[in-house]
């Protein structure tokens, strides 16, 4: 059997379902012609309307420039599909076993809609997954901790003397210093910090948190563990987010999660009525860690094709 290459194998895959247009579908203006097909206003709409229908989205498509990207895409794709007819993979059993799960899946699709996401389960996601949406200002921070005073002192001060951003010289001076064995391994690195963080000593945090800048050293800081001289190393401002500039994320999340709802429900009533049975015992041997065609049953033949769950079907070329 032949096999199609993977960029024509995808393009088959993905466009195989394309029926031909309705008759009122002909009055739309015409875009582009690739070979006997044309492509027109309305599938260049139906196409964006598949990835979002958000009104900040489409409104970035007013620009000349994303609009003919658009439907270059779309041109691609269909002389990637008349290529992959042509060489006949059309035919091939994978190709059409994926084709009717597209169909399969367009069809759980047309029944879960972006308006049946409701604004009440928008702002009660919103409201139980808050940190997705707002964060506090961050810093990222290395610390040198010695237990003397005075070696500290001059720990600071020769840190201080480090050019700003020279992360080699500073986990040197680490190397040379530092008495914290655990921070130490990693260079001094604590890593990203906010206001929030309750895994090191208040004072520490303060003080990172007080740096204005990048590369700002602190004097020495008492401690439990001696004295600490901290490096702020990076800053990650923080954001916040309203439910009104959460919503469009929130949406398209709900509605894929309704949708993978969907078909496992589907799938679910489907195999009570379908006989299925396991061999637990070959199953068993099964080594999915080896290498692929080494696992110890039936090596020498592969199994089913069972192709995974796919996202949302592309909205249909016209053909005349």
């Amino acid at each position: 059997m032949r096999r199609a290459s993977v960029g024509i194998l995808a393009a088959a895959t993905l466009l195989a379902c394309h029926k031909r247009p309705a008759p009122d579908d002909h009055r739309a203006p015409i875009l582009a012609r690739v070979g006997d097909t044309v492509i027109t206003s309305r599938d260049m709409e139906a196409r964006l309307a598949s990835f979002s229908r958000s009104k900040r989205f489409l409104e970035t498509y007013a620009n000349p420039e994303k609009k003919k990207d658009l439907l270059n895409s779309m041109i691609e794709s269909e002389i990637l599909y008349q290529e992959a007819r042509r060489k006949g993979y059309d035919q091939d059993p994978a190709v059409k076993r994926e084709a009717v799960n597209r169909m399969l899946q367009a069809e759980i699709d047309a029944h879960v809609k972006p308006e049946d996401i409701s604004d009440a389960e928008i702002e009660k996601y919103y409201q139980e997954h808050s940190s997705q949406f707002s964060r506090p200002d961050q810093v990222r921070l290395t610390q040198i901790v010695v237990k003397d005073q005075k070696k500290a002192a001059k720990a600071a001060r020769e840190a201080k003397a480090i050019p700003k951003g020279n992360l080699e010289a500073l986990r040197a001076l680490v190397n040379k210093y530092s008495e914290d064995e655990t921070s130490r391994a990693k260079g001094g690195e604590v890593g990203l910090v906010d206001r929030n963080t309750s895994s090191i000593p208040k004072p520490i945090l303060e003080a990172a948190l007080a740096a204005k800048d990048v590369f700002d050293v602190t004097e020495p800081i008492k401690t439990d563990a001696g004295y600490t001289i901290v490096i702020v190393t990076q800053k990650v401002p923080g954001f916040s987010r309203s439910l009104q500039e959460a919503k469009p994320t929130i949406q398209s999340s709900l509605l894929f999660e309704k949708r993978r709802q969907k078909r496992t429900a589907l799938a679910a009533e489907l195999r009570q009525k379908t006989h299925v049975q396991i061999d637990e015992a070959q199953l068993a041997q099964v080594d999915l860690t080896a290498p692929a065609g080494e696992s110890a049953p039936g090596k020498d033949r592969p199994g089913p094709r069972v192709p995974p769950p796919l996202p949302p079907s592309p909205p249909a070329v016209q053909r005349p």
